[in-house]
């Protein structure tokens, strides 16, 4: 298993290298007050992370209210107690 994470991870990497070389090329990135003009590889990898980041995101707050709507929307009771309330 950790084989097969270190070469995801060697993968992922040769990927971004790959990506980065193959597009070298400078880009007009016009943010209103502000005109970048960064590599199209780098722009491309860092909305790829963005991307992974607000999927990760989304997956973690749906799995957050699932959570919740299956409590009832109530924190956990305390231990000892029907209702909850401490004794």
């Amino acid at each position: 298993m950790r084989l097969l994470r270190l070469l995801l991870a060697l993968a992922c990497v040769a990927f971004g290298v790959a990506l980065a070389a193959l597009n070298g090329d400078p880009v007009a990135l016009d943010l209103l007050w502000v005109e970048l003009r960064p590599p199209l590889g780098l722009l491309l990898l860092l909305v790829l992370l963005l991307g992974a980041l607000l999927g990760g995101l989304a997956v973690v707050l749906s799995r957050w209210t699932l959570d919740l709507r299956q409590r009832g929307g109530r924190p956990p009771a305390h231990e000892g107690s029907e209702d909850g309330s401490p004794r």
